[in-house]
């Protein structure tokens, strides 16, 4: 048998078992800062959830600033991944904008982004940079997904696509998502959700239209 085999192995999973490790940190110190908000969190709370040591959250993030930056970070690309569709490129004008609308909206509206949401931004005095990319940056890359959509499927229109753009999302985000902020109760159904993007739909592509 070779002798380095085993030392290979060790260090084959010593990368895995730090990813984990991060990530237990990460989503045991998403819980505790949506629960108990910035200021009250404590980093010994996050230890016990994730388990680990606190010299270990420490060698990683530094302290409970660089810990809540982090989860930011990381619910960030989570959000932006999950609203922003890569099905609606060779789709026709109206069923492309359904299936980025639905996708969206249904993604921003979910408890868990809701809460998150309240977070990041009673927070932003603190962190505005990170606020700011949080809040801003996943809606930019939608918008830019909507706009090349436009432009592929509606070659007819001269006007600013990234305008056209973020007026569909403002359209499907104004009327829900601050009403879902306010008042933890509220909630769309499927049914009600397909109905109002669809009008959505339909508004933009007839000012497309006259435009």
């Amino acid at each position: 048998m070779n002798a380095s085999a085993p030392y290979e192995k060790l260090v084959a999973r010593t990368p895995d078992r730090g990813v984990a490790r991060r990530q237990a940190f990460l989503q045991a110190a998403r819980n505790v800062f949506l629960d108990q908000g910035y200021e009250a969190a404590s980093v010994n709370d996050v230890v016990r959830l994730a388990g680990g040591s606190l010299a270990t959250l420490y060698s990683q993030f530094g302290n409970k600033e660089g810990l809540f930056l982090a989860v930011i970070q990381d619910e960030h690309e989570r959000l932006t991944e999950a609203m922003t569709p890569r099905f609606a490129d060779d789709a026709p004008l109206e069923q492309g904008l359904q299936q980025i609308g639905e996708q969206f909206l249904r993604t921003i509206l979910t408890r868990e982004n809701l809460a998150f949401f309240r977070l990041v931004v009673g927070e932003g005095r603190k962190f505005p940079q990170s606020v700011q990319r949080y809040v801003f940056s996943g809606a930019d890359k939608v918008r830019e997904v909507v706009a090349n959509h436009l432009r592929r499927a509606a070659p007819e229109f001269e006007g600013d696509h990234d305008i056209a753009a973020s007026y569909f999302l403002e359209l499907l985000r104004s009327r829900h998502q601050y009403r879902a902020l306010a008042d933890d109760t509220y909630a769309l159904s499927d049914d009600d959700l397909r109905q109002y993007v669809a009008h959505s739909v339909r508004f933009l592509v007839n000012g497309l239209k006259r435009y």
